[in-house]
């Protein structure tokens, strides 16, 4: 599994009923299904790999809301279900259900809000892995072009059939986006640094991630489209010995991702992608190589 599991807890503003002038809230509805072919199926979160490939039916719904109950306070939340079902390894069929919501209030001169995130996973239909995430966030928008983004994450891992995997990590993030040619151009860069302490000390790292992207806007056949070029890398060093390696197990993770979507109509979106990562470690069970490569049709709502 290696989607970033996310889920933001709905808040209630009890009190202010009475006194906020509410605009009308708005939504979004996302339906998208496709085909993905990965070289080496995998779990990261179980440190599996089995140098078996495969093509997997892909199926994404999404389900996003706004509230601008004042000029200055915005809600929003959300659900999205995701699966892949493999075409000869149902073993690594995946699904993941995800919640968001989220606060902020705009202050002179940034926004503060709070988010909580929660994911639920199941793996060839057995509970994965449940994960809550509860953010406090501060950001700010320079010159209408630069956008500065930092927060504090606190995280809780439940994995029900390997309870010595489950953990609290605490970390903090920030993200830069730099928008060009009146916003048809965007960077971003972004950097987290976490520490997990898991129930097995064996599990306990430090991590840190780097992250950056370009993507760009332009006419295609008089459509739309888009695309985004990104790159990652994860560091984790383990404070304590891994019984398999007889020593610390540290790893290195490098993700390069290339994207382009195409609007066909207005409602309907093409999407294809490619992402080839190097995961390296000491220990073997984490050590592999692997590419994926997908194309999916969305219609929007």
């Amino acid at each position: 599994m290696k989607h970033y599991l996310s889920l933001t807890l709905i808040v209630s503003a009890i009190g202010l009923a009475n006194t906020l002038q509410a605009a009308t809230p708005k939504g979004t509805i996302r339906l998208e299904a496709g085909t993905e072919y990965d070289s080496n199926l995998s779990v990261i979160e179980l440190d599996q790999f089995s140098t078996q490939s495969d093509w997997a039916a892909l199926l994404n719904a999404r389900l996003n809301g706004s509230w601008k109950a004042t000029d200055k306070l915005e809600l929003k939340g959300g659900y999205s279900y995701l699966s892949k079902t493999y075409q000869d390894y149902e073993n690594f069929d995946l699904a993941i259900q995800q919640l968001s919501a989220d606060v902020s209030y705009q202050f002179e001169p940034v926004t503060i809000g709070a988010s909580f995130h929660n994911a639920d996973a199941e793996l060839a239909d057995k509970d994965l892995l449940t994960l809550q995430q509860t953010s406090l966030y501060a950001s700010r928008l320079f010159n209408k072009r630069v956008f500065l983004r930092g927060a504090v994450n606190f995280q809780d891992k439940d994995f029900p059939g390997n309870g010595g995997r489950n953990a609290t990590n605490n970390g903090f993030a920030g993200d830069m986006f730099v928008f060009f040619n009146q916003g048809t151009t965007l960077i971003a860069t972004g950097f987290t640094r976490d520490q997990e302490d898991a129930n097995q000390a064996q599990y306990d790292y430090d991590g840190t991630s780097l992250r950056a992207s370009i993507s760009h806007k332009f006419p295609v056949w008089g459509k739309n489209s888009k695309v985004q070029l990104g790159m990652r890398y994860n560091d984790r060093d383990y404070s304590d010995v891994t019984s398999a390696v007889d020593r610390r197990r540290a790893d290195t993770h490098r993700v390069t991702t290339l994207e382009w979507e195409i609007n066909l109509t207005p409602k309907i979106i093409a999407t294809s992608k490619i992402e080839r990562g190097n995961y390296e470690s000491n220990f073997a069970a984490a050590d592999y190589s692997e590419t994926l490569g997908s194309m999916t049709f969305a219609v929007t709502f």
